[in-house]
């Protein structure tokens, strides 16, 4: 008696992305802005856009 192959979640994926066709356009744009507005948030308020010299005087 052969066992069935558990669903991967590269095959549940696609099998959402056929019944939803553009949910996959949102999910990249979605992706795309949050890691956008990541790299804005690390930049303005780490202290990385910061001049070179303040930066070598945290070490």
């Amino acid at each position: 008696m052969a066992r069935k192959k558990a669903d991967t979640l590269r095959s549940k994926y696609d099998a959402f992305l056929g019944n939803h066709p553009l949910m996959g356009d949102v999910i990249v744009c979605t992706s795309v802005a949050a890691a956008l507005i990541g790299l804005f948030l690390f930049v303005a308020f780490s202290g990385f856009g910061s001049s070179a010299e303040f930066i070598y005087n945290q070490f």
